[in-house]
């Protein structure tokens, strides 16, 4: 019912602020939070309580928040009004119950919460909290942002609609923006921003609960983040990503070394890597099957000697690596590992083999101590060649069947290095047709 009036409300709200009317909205800073006339205090816990005043109007903050505060539901149109920037500090929980709507007044709105303060609005799908821009501004980027830099477990979003933020357009600008900060958010919506949706910028930011979320409208990214690795903890289902100018998860800065077993979570949108990646250390990483991994052009794949690597897909989910931009090509996959367990199974590389140098123009270029077990994949189209080998005594130590190979136009597998091989003397530098 609360929404229906929305409209009429936030109306009315106007032409009262516009006629400067006694009865306008309630003003809330820094300098009387805790007064009693605006609030009720239990335990050095505060509750903006304006409804039971019966004045029908909505709450105005501006300033900081440096003690525990909850906004309840007034029942209104708009319940608060923000003013410029919210600073949530020191020790203090700011808690936004289920039902409230809290509006901006202008692209330089947002809240910030400090490294040892919490910010909990968790909703319901009935009763969802919301965060707009004025009424008089219907575009995206109204508003700025949430910002956390905090790692506090209360820090919870749960059926949070974040509508027409994301004022800043800089790379490290979203609505939803991570700085150090941990955040479990499940069941909210993201519609509309002028740059990313969501970013978790520094090593420390992740998300500790990730699912049923929905991100849409974006201008850039629905999610950027500096670090990968971030990017892949705790990641659940049921999240889609819908009409953003770059809809893909962009890890700017790679993967690198490898902090912890890591799993690559499948994803209904490609992961993106600017400027390729590696993926180095003494981990493994998993891939789900379904992920899909987009791949800009000169660009390319490395697996480092200690890595493991286990890229196990299926028939109906296979993993993809491609290339960003049709009829050009990427470098491929430079494959150094010596672990034992490392497999590529029902893996699609294609559109690649651009680089002499990073993988010598093939879509898979096998190093001389890698140990792989190859099945069920598909190389091509490649512009030259599918697999290659760099060391034909070590290629005992690739296990392959069920592999497939499309438009390599130069061939299929090619031998960098000769030598003997099950009694067969081989030719470095050529085509071979019968190893894979």
């Amino acid at each position: 019912m609360k929404r229906l009036f929305q409209t009429m409300g936030i109306a009315l709200l106007a032409i009262a602020l516009l006629a400067g009317c006694s009865n306008g909205p309630k003003k809330i800073d820094n300098n009387n939070v805790n007064n009693s006339n605006n609030t009720e205090n239990t335990e050095n816990n505060t509750t903006v309580n304006n409804a039971t005043n019966g004045e029908g109007v909505p709450t105005e903050f501006s300033g900081s928040i440096d003690a525990n505060v909850t906004w309840p539901d007034l029942g209104l149109g708009v319940d608060y009004i923000i003013d410029g920037w919210v600073n949530v500090n020191g020790n203090a929980l700011l808690t936004i119950e289920p039902g409230v709507t809290i509006m901006f007044t202008g692209t330089d709105g947002g809240i910030g919460v400090g490294e040892n303060a919490g910010l909990r609005m968790v909703g319901t799908e009935e009763k969802p909290i919301i965060l707009e821009g004025p009424t008089n501004n219907n575009s995206n980027g109204s508003w700025h942002n949430v910002k956390i830099d905090s790692k506090r477990n209360d820090n919870q979003f749960e059926y949070v609609q974040f509508l027409r933020g994301g004022s800043g357009e800089g790379e490290w600008e979203g609505v939803v923006h991570l700085a150090n900060g941990r955040l479990s958010m499940k069941n909210c919506l993201i519609d509309g921003s002028l740059g990313m949706g969501i970013v978790t910028e520094y090593e420390e930011a992740y998300f500790t609960a990730f699912e049923n979320n929905t991100i849409k409208n974006c201008a850039a990214y629905p999610w950027i983040s500096e670090d990968f690795q971030a990017i892949c903890k705790n990641i659940g289902a049921g999240n889609t990503f819908e009409n953003n100018g770059k809809n893909m998860v962009c890890s700017r800065h790679g993967a690198g070394e490898l902090k912890e077993n890591l799993t690559i979570h499948e994803l209904p949108i490609p992961y993106y890597f600017p400027d390729g990646t590696s993926f180095d250390g003494n981990k493994t990483l998993t891939i789900e099957p379904g992920v899909k991994f987009m791949m800009p052009i000169n660009t390319g794949i490395g697996v480092g000697d200690e890595c493991g690597f286990v890229a196990n897909g299926t028939e109906e989910k296979p993993i993809v690596f491609f290339c960003e931009e049709e009829g050009e090509a990427w470098n491929g996959i430079r494959f150094d590992s010596k672990r034992n367990n490392n497999v590529m199974n029902y893996c699609q590389i294609k559109n690649c083999g651009t680089s002499d140098g990073w993988t010598e123009r093939c879509c898979l270029y096998i190093r001389s101590e890698a140990k792989l077990t190859l099945t069920n994949n598909v190389f091509g189209p490649c512009f030259y060649n599918g697999v290659g080998v760099e060391s034909i005594e070590k290629w005992g130590n690739v296990t392959h069947s069920g592999n497939t190979f499309v438009d390599c136009k130069e061939g299929n597998v090619w031998l960098e290095g000769g030598g003997e091989y099950k009694g067969t003397e081989y030719e470095g530098g050529k085509i071979l047709e019968d190893l894979l």
